[in-house]
């Protein structure tokens, strides 16, 4: 009886463990008890941190204008998103090394990830009129670090600031709300007169493209989607053409003034270059806009996303600024075997092209003179090692911010060098690619010869001109740039006639001798490619 009962035990405890890894399967138990394990660890790390840190921020709610709050953020998690209708903002005093700042305070985000944490939320800050600014700041954001990427946000601000581009600055703090420890938090400053000042430029008027129309839309295409109905006819894929180009932040005060007649060149210039009608040249500053895109792309950001720049109207040059944030660098990826390609083009090898064309980004990549600018750029920060080198410019920040960060969340990867080393020589190998030209003899006639020229990789070239067997050259009067390959489709074959001035050495005969100079559009390295005297000819 004894044996029996024992293996009915075994049998129950087999059939136990079966079901459980049924059930862990189908519902991803075992990955949410590691989630919530990794969570625990990070809520205990932070709490032990909020008592022993010295650099603290408290913010003080009282008790109704608290559950206006919590009210918005209960409404904001059944909608799965923050409306700006729902939005409020309620009274509080911010206190700081013995100093005492009259404010108002909101929840910020338009989804989840802004405040579905439990304890962690990000604000949106205003200080009033009647206290002093914090940190030259009357407008600030405070969110969890996980809302920009942890230790890439502050990375990247201070790039900008070395690089003399509009920052908004980063630092982070620990965060209490009404005694009560919310953990390490990012302070950034929000698009405000000081932020402008702070940046040492004249006070102007900062615009952008409106995200509401695209939130109504995807709002939209949601209902629609669990009503197993077909797609909306206007769809979300081309907002960029009809969002509406607004004011950030434009007091009614300023109605009659200058900064009116600044805003609406602003306004001017910004649908002046989405209509077509004027050239990134002549709408931005596009040093500046090449060099933030740069930057973008060589701290691996996975998007420059037009809803998320706005732009500062100079009134000196009459151009517009760029003013970037939010690092967008994906840390739940494996950045060893997936990166993202924005910086190289706007064209994505999805079977729904027209889903994830970035328009905003054609129509920059399209103006010859900011293209070239921007691959320029591009060579320059990846040629240096250009973020390990501002890291040890500013090691002891860089130090205390990643202690701090690794001390309220000791199971998330705040950082990678490696991360930022293997996307500098990803750009590097595809700034100097292994493919490059195939350069074909088409025909000797009257002097000029006729080359039938295919780019083989994404980027254009700039035929430049033919080196001859005994080193002496001719140059094109101009050089005759030849577009890149469009992923997954054949080579477009290019007719180029190059003036021999009267060089025996450029018929056929010898042609396979002499080699054609090119480079890589936006570098300055000619590269020379082999002429094949197995000619294809090209009407």
């Amino acid at each position: 009886m004894n044996i029996f009962k024992k293996y009915i035990k075994k049998f129950l405890i087999f059939l136990f463990i079966f079901f459980l890894g049924l059930f862990s399967e189908r519902f991803d138990f075992d990955k949410k008890i590691f989630n919530f394990t990794k969570y625990l660890v990070d809520y205990t790390s932070r709490t032990f941190y909020g008592f022993i840190s010295k650099e603290k921020i408290n913010i003080e709610i009282k008790p109704e204008h608290y559950d206006k709050i919590l009210k918005v953020r209960e409404l904001s998690l059944k909608k799965n998103q923050l409306r700006e209708d729902i939005q409020e903002w309620v009274p509080a005093k911010l206190i700081v090394d013995n100093n005492t700042y009259d404010i108002r305070i909101r929840l910020k985000g338009t989804f989840p990830d802004h405040w579905n944490d439990p304890t962690q939320w990000s604000f949106q800050i205003k200080i009033n009129n009647n206290s002093k600014t914090y940190l030259g700041y009357r407008r600030l954001n405070l969110q969890p670090p996980k809302t920009v990427n942890y230790l890439y946000e502050w990375l990247l601000m201070k790039a900008f600031e070395n690089e003399k581009l509009i920052s908004l600055g980063a630092t982070y703090i620990n965060l209490q709300i009404n005694g009560s420890n919310r953990g390490a938090y990012i302070l950034q400053g929000a698009i405000s007169e000081e932020i402008i000042k702070k940046n040492k430029r004249q006070a102007g008027p900062v615009i952008g493209f409106s995200k509401k129309l695209y939130l109504k839309e995807m709002i939209n295409s949601q209902r629609l989607d669990k009503l197993n109905a077909v797609d909306s006819l206007n769809g979300i894929e081309d907002t960029f053409w009809r969002a509406k180009i607004e004011p950030v932040q434009f007091s009614d005060d300023l109605l009659g003034t200058k900064q009116e007649e600044y805003l609406q060149k602003a306004i001017y210039l910004l649908e002046s270059f989405r209509k077509g009608s004027l050239k990134t040249d002549q709408v931005f500053d596009i040093k500046q806009l090449a060099k933030v895109m740069a930057l973008r792309a060589a701290l691996g950001s996975s998007e420059f996303d037009w809803r998320d720049t706005k732009f500062y109207f100079n009134p000196t040059t009459s151009l517009l600024e760029p003013i970037s944030k939010e690092s967008h660098v994906s840390l739940d990826l494996n950045f060893r075997d997936h990166y993202f390609s924005w910086w190289i083009d706007s064209s994505d090898i999805r079977s729904h092209y027209i889903n994830n064309t970035n328009f905003f980004l054609d129509l920059l990549y399209k103006d010859e003179n900011f293209y070239r600018e921007y691959l320029s750029q591009l060579n320059n920060f990846s040629k240096q090692k250009y973020y390990k080198e501002l890291i040890e410019k500013n090691t002891n920040e860089f130090k205390k911010f990643s202690r701090l960060l690794n001390q309220n969340y000791p199971s998330k990867q705040i950082f990678s060098e490696e991360h930022i080393e293997i996307t500098r020589l990803r750009i590097l190998d595809f700034l100097n690619p292994v493919q490059g030209i195939n350069v074909y003899f088409s025909e000797y006639k009257e002097n000029f010869l006729t080359l039938n020229i295919s780019n083989l990789q994404r980027l254009p070239v700039e035929i430049l001109g033919i080196e001859f067997e005994d080193n002496s050259k001719i140059y094109l009067e101009k050089p005759n740039r030849i577009n890149g390959k469009t992923p997954l489709l054949a080579v477009k074959n290019n007719l180029v006639k190059i003036d021999c001035k009267f060089k025996e050495q450029c018929k056929k005969l010898f042609i396979n001798k002499q080699k054609l100079i090119f480079k890589i559009f936006g570098q300055d390295k000619e590269i020379k490619e082999e002429i094949s005297q197995h000619y294809f000819k090209s009407k």
